[in-house]
């Protein structure tokens, strides 16, 4: 593809909080485009380096609860997590970065943004399965990744052959199955990231394991008592997130389970059953089916998790009684919320123990 060709439209260095900018402030939707950090001298970098590190931004998370919260992150943590990122991707000498993930949410702030910053390499953000591949000429890439970039990969075979080295930096879900193709290929080399918006990167692994070890970021460690039972990851950092009040907490739970094996590493068993991570971004499935419930007036409503070989997770919602409703309507309400389900039925009943919990598949009694 020539360059005269290209959808990816080279911006300017002079308002890069403004655009593409960087969480609410982010243009929507996201169009391709690319950053020439590479073409800039040190001096020249400097100013847009230190405009960017220089930035609050606001980011709305679910947190634990799935009520939105929102987080004002200093460009100076996330610069930090991009400094950990680059220590990860130093062996491998990336010559360029292709990114997948909107820099309104704060894993593609600190990759697609601040990382290029922080590496003077260039970065072009390929936005949707519509887009055509970006004109790299570099022969080393790192892409930062969220599931669907493995389908979207596997459509241009003769574009990702051109590479000599191909890392691949995934915030961590599980993997869809397009991922297995690059896993026997040896210039693929694969690096999960585990973290939150609340306490941002915590550990990594590499390789193709789905059991292996997770070992700690070096400015992060476990915080409570060594225990060998499963538990909720629970951390301090000087990267945490700091709370509505402004203070900065010692420690933050998390809502994945783990099983500690020494002083810096885990094994990873799971996240908290109501927990969904649908393209890189956390969604709490008993918020959405409160927030729905509210939206739909006399309906009994739930979110239940599902299986989706494009984002590796996602949700099916299952609505009883509310009068009459269609699964086209609440799809599209369901959409209002942030989070699409894959599939919607509208069933007789679903099955709850006194205390409201759910007892079985709803699916049981469409």
């Amino acid at each position: 593809m020539s360059a005269t060709a290209s959808p990816y439209e080279v911006l300017g260095f002079d308002a890069l909080r403004e655009r593409p900018g960087i969480g609410v402030s982010s243009a929507q939707p996201d169009g391709p485009w690319h950053l020439p950090w590479h073409r800039l001298s040190t001096t020249e970098a400097a100013r847009p380096r230190a405009e960017l590190f220089a930035g609050d931004y606001e980011f709305h998370t679910s947190g634990s609860t799935g009520d939105p919260v929102r987080r004002i992150l200093p460009g100076t943590r996330l610069r930090a997590d991009a400094e950990q990122l680059a220590r990860l991707l130093a062996p491998y000498a990336p010559e360029a970065i292709v990114s997948f993930a909107p820099p309104r949410h704060a894993y593609g702030a600190s990759a697609t943004m601040m990382l290029p910053a922080v590496t003077g390499l260039p970065v072009w953000f390929w936005p949707s399965f519509d887009c055509p591949p970006p004109p790299v000429a570099a022969r080393r890439v790192a892409f930062v990744a969220i599931p669907w970039t493995f389908r979207i990969l596997t459509r241009y075979p003769q574009w990702t052959v051109a590479f000599e080295q191909l890392t691949v930096l995934h915030s961590s879900a599980e993997l869809p199955p397009e991922a297995s193709r690059f896993q026997g290929d040896a210039r693929t080399t694969m690096i999960e990231v585990l973290g939150s918006t609340e306490t941002s990167a915590v550990a990594y692994r590499s390789g193709w394991d789905a059991a292996g070890a997770w070992t700690l970021f070096d400015d992060v460690t476990f915080a409570g008592a060594h225990t060998a039972e499963e538990a909720p990851l629970t951390v301090s950092s000087p990267r945490l997130s700091a709370l509505a009040d402004g203070s900065h907490p010692d420690s933050h739970e998390m809502d994945d389970l783990i099983r500690r094996l020494d002083d810096r590493r885990f094994s990873r068993t799971g996240r908290r059953a109501h927990l969904v991570k649908i393209n890189g971004v956390r969604h709490d499935l008993n918020g959405i089916a409160a927030r729905l419930r509210a939206a739909l007036p006399g309906a009994d409503v739930a979110c239940v998790r599902a299986a989706d070989q494009l984002r590796g997770e996602t949700y099916d919602v299952f609505v009883a009684g509310g009068g009459p409703l269609t699964a086209d309507g609440v799809r599209a309400t369901a959409r209002g919320l942030g989070a699409t389900p894959r599939d919607v039925r509208l069933v007789d009943r679903i099955p709850r123990s006194s205390l409201g919990k759910l007892l079985a598949g709803p699916e049981a009694s469409a």
